[in-house]
């Protein structure tokens, strides 16, 4: 019996061959189908499915190449590229590629180069966006069905930033690009959910593999446009290559739609375009530059044409030369357009092309009848393609949040929003806490982003950027300390600002978030040991309830919302309170009856000890070595306490002694800003200083206290009478593996360089005993001079 997939394939064959065939004849070009390489490819896939009894006889390449072939085709119209798109769409949705196929990897990823890299003629607006949304059907089905996870790191950057061109792209109708946002959507939420089964990778691995994955958000410099491109010379902008290979000033361009390089051109004097469709894309003449990172441009595509031209087309096999560097003047003017508001996808394609073996990947090479070719592999030496990973969703995660930033003026309101809901889906589809190089995007660029955006006017991204930083704050704030210090304060500012021109909606939108987030179990708790019981912290509970009290009840007479929502977030402590203290009642009382039935099990032992034997007290001491076995393993898995803690959790009396500690510190801080001598004279008589003065502990006050003014830091410890402090001083860094400028940039920022000569040369002189080469100490004279030159050096470069 024969697979039914078989006839699946064949059906859409017929539907394929039938419309090129009808368009055709509609333009008096007649077809022959052992010349035409679309239609001899798919004569010989017929071939091919008559003489087997199952469609997984084959590798999928070899059904998938003749449809992939025409998607790649820039001489093929809308529609007849839709019709393809479809029925790679159908093979996908109905499973015809076995994802345990050992052909399925190279198959899904020239799939996904195809979709990618898309090109077509155009002939109305409408009927583009209808190719357009095909596109998006067909990526959205390709990451998400099973067969997906075999694609690389660089082809889901690719199928991302397709998405994103779409999106972003302000001249399509809304219903479009209102489907590639949810279509990203999706995406993000299927990779970010799969972040448990990846892991983290070694450093150098990701740095030497993040260039390749490069997504970014705006234009490129004019400076570093050029540097990836070859240059070749350029035709007239009316002179179009014909199919005889000689250049034909009368024959009409074609409208060329590649995802990848952004690109939506059409030469002006085509006719029968209409107007809007002209006047909505970019002349093939603008010269912008850009590296679309299309594998038909890649080196080995360039230098092949030779062969590709002397295969193909007999007709131009004496002018060879000629027709190459004709052609490569075609694929560099089809790059020389391009839509730079959208983002652009930077690869090295020169390592890919070195990656690539020429021998067994131009077997499965097409090449259209302009002698252009598309390589259709990246395997080397029968090697497995990689699937996916961290780094691309790394990228990703980079990417959105590079589309957040403020001040970047490439991005709209409209990629800022975007970008932000992006990442409200991957922060509530998995943690990103447990990977390192996440985390460090977010403590940096994400944060800072999203406070600049509390300062915007618009509500919805007010609104995006709060949901973002409670969505943060939730489930890493054991990571965003001083960062959630930061956002708290900034939504007190914004509570307490009296600016008329602030709306209440936004200060109504900041009261909710701290509302939300002191509804959160334990926050509350959290807040009041790791903030106002921390030396060097705000006392953040102590001030979030003055104005939450201060709120809650309307002076002028007339209750609005924000005094509601600052009695429900006093009502929520109290609430917690009562609930830890009946939960301590009743621990208390559980550990009381715990003990009296232990107490009299105990004496009912002893009683029935005396006649016991002497294997049942073996029996016995080693019931207690397995429990002292389990109580050591138990306390060395337990969390260490915090250092200004004598305990895990500590007691009310332990704080209030913190407590005033740290008021008492404050004051010797104001104290020591005025008079250095002064302020560590009074911390000496409180009992925060020993005394007589020790000089380690001393430096390491003015390094962790960050409230000290370094100007007063530099006078106190240049003091010649403090030899011994500037010593210690200096021990406190760690200048091992640093270069010279590192290491003193290191240095001079723990204060402010006093302006006398001897008291420079005396800081220097310390530091450069401390800092040393491996052979010998450096001299002061020395440090200068190496610091100085290369300053030098850096400015010149």
């Amino acid at each position: 019996m024969v697979d039914k997939n078989i006839y699946i394939v064949q059906g859409e064959i017929s539907s394929v061959v039938g419309a090129i065939k009808r368009n055709s004849r509609s333009t008096h070009t007649p077809l022959d189908e052992e010349q035409d390489p679309l239609l001899n490819s798919f004569s010989h896939l017929k071939e091919v499915l008559n003489n087997i009894k199952a469609l997984s006889d084959v590798e999928p390449n070899v059904f998938l190449r003749p449809f992939l072939e025409v998607v790649r085709s820039e001489d093929t119209t809308g529609p007849i590229t839709g019709l393809a798109l479809t029925s790679v769409n159908k093979f996908l949705s109905y499973g015809l590629i076995d994802a345990n196929h050992e052909g399925a990897a190279e198959g899904i990823e020239n799939m996904a180069d195809a979709v990618t890299h898309a090109r077509f003629v155009g002939t109305d607006s409408a009927s583009d966006e209808v190719v357009l949304m095909k596109i998006l059907q067909v990526l959205r089905t390709l990451l998400l069905t099973p067969v997906g996870a075999h694609l690389t790191n660089e082809s889901v950057c690719e199928i991302m930033q397709s998405c994103f061109r779409i999106c972003f792209e302000m001249r399509l109708s809304e219903l479009l690009r209102k489907s590639a946002e949810h279509t990203l959507v999706d995406m993000v939420q299927l990779l970010f959910s799969r972040l448990p089964q990846f892991k983290e990778e070694a450093k150098s691995f990701v740095g030497t593999n993040m260039k390749k994955l490069k997504m970014r958000a705006g234009g490129m410099s004019e400076s570093s446009k050029w540097k990836k491109q070859k240059r070749s010379p350029r035709p007239p902008r009316h002179m179009v290559r014909s199919q005889s290979g000689q250049m034909d000033s009368t024959q009409p361009a074609s409208l060329s739609n590649n995802l990848s390089g952004g690109m939506l051109f059409i030469d002006q004097q085509q006719s029968g375009v209409p107007d809007s469709v002209s006047s909505s894309v970019s002349s093939p003449t603008t010269d912008s530059g850009l590296d679309t990172s299309s594998k038909t441009t890649s080196k080995e595509d360039l230098t092949d044409l030779d062969h590709s031209s002397t295969t193909t087309t007999p007709a131009t096999t004496p002018n060879t030369e000629s027709s190459r560097l004709d052609t490569q003047s075609e694929v560099e003017r089809a790059q020389s357009a391009s839509v730079e508001s959208i983002p652009e996808v930077l690869e090295d394609r020169e390592l890919l092309a070195e990656q690539s073996d020429s021998a067994s990947v131009h077997d499965m090479d097409y090449v259209n009848p302009r002698g252009v070719r598309f390589t259709q592999s990246t395997q080397k030496d029968g090697a497995a393609l990689v699937p996916y990973g961290l780094p691309c969703l790394r990228e990703l995660f980079r990417f959105l949040i590079s589309l957040t930033s403020p001040h970047d003026r490439h991005n709209t309101d409209v990629m800022k929003h975007m970008g932000l809901q992006l990442l409200t889906v991957a922060l509530e589809s998995a943690s990103i806490a447990p990977y390192q190089s996440l985390l460090s995007l977010v403590k940096d660029e994400l944060c800072r982003h999203l406070f600049q955006l509390l300062n915007v006017d618009r509500i919805n991204l007010y609104a995006a950027s709060i949901r973002v930083a409670f969505l943060l704050f939730e489930g890493m704030r054991g990571h965003l300390k001083f960062q959630l210090e930061m956002y708290l304060k900034k939504l007190m500012d914004i509570i307490t600002s009296e600016n008329p021109k602030l709306p209440y909606e936004m200060k109504e939108m900041a009261l909710e978030a701290l509302v939300q987030l002191w509804r959160i179990p334990s926050f509350v708790t959290e807040l009041y040991i790791n903030y106002d019981c921390d030396f060097y912290c705000g006392n953040l509970f102590e001030d979030l309830t003055k104005l939450l009290s201060k709120n809650a009840f309307p002076v002028s007479g007339q209750l609005y919302t924000t005094h509601l929502l600052s009695l429900e977030a006093l009502l929520t402590v109290i609430d917690s309170t009562e609930a830890h203290c009946q939960a301590k009642v009743l621990n208390s009382a559980t550990q009381q009856d715990q003990s009296e039935t232990l107490t009299s099990q105990g004496e009912g032992s002893v009683s029935n000890c005396t006649d016991a034997s002497t294997g049942n007290k073996l029996h016995h001491d080693k019931e207690l070595e397995v429990l002292m076995i389990d109580q050591i393993i138990s306390e060395k898995k337990a969390p260490k306490k915090p250092q200004r803690f004598s305990s895990i959790l500590p007691d009310s009396q332990e704080l209030n002694e913190i407590r005033n500690r740290k008021k008492l510190l404050i004051t010797g801080t104001e104290q020591f800003n005025q008079k250095p001598k002064k302020g560590v004279e009074f911390l000496q008589q409180k009992g925060l200083l020993s005394s007589p003065i020790d000089s380690a502990e001393v430096a390491q006050w003015l390094r962790e206290n960050p409230c000290l003014d370094k100007k007063m830091i530099g006078e106190y410890i240049s003091d010649r009478n403090n030899t011994d402090l500037l010593d210690s001083f200096v021990n406190t860094f760690t200048f091992q593996g640093l270069r010279i400028d590192e290491a003193l940039r290191l240095y001079v920022e723990a204060f402010r360089m006093p302006g006398e000569a001897p008291v420079i040369h005396r800081l220097l002189e310390t530091f450069s005993d401390n800092w040393q080469f491996p052979a010998r100490p450096v001299s002061v004279r020395s440090v200068v001079m190496m610091a100085h030159a290369r300053y030098k050096w850096k400015c010149l470069h």
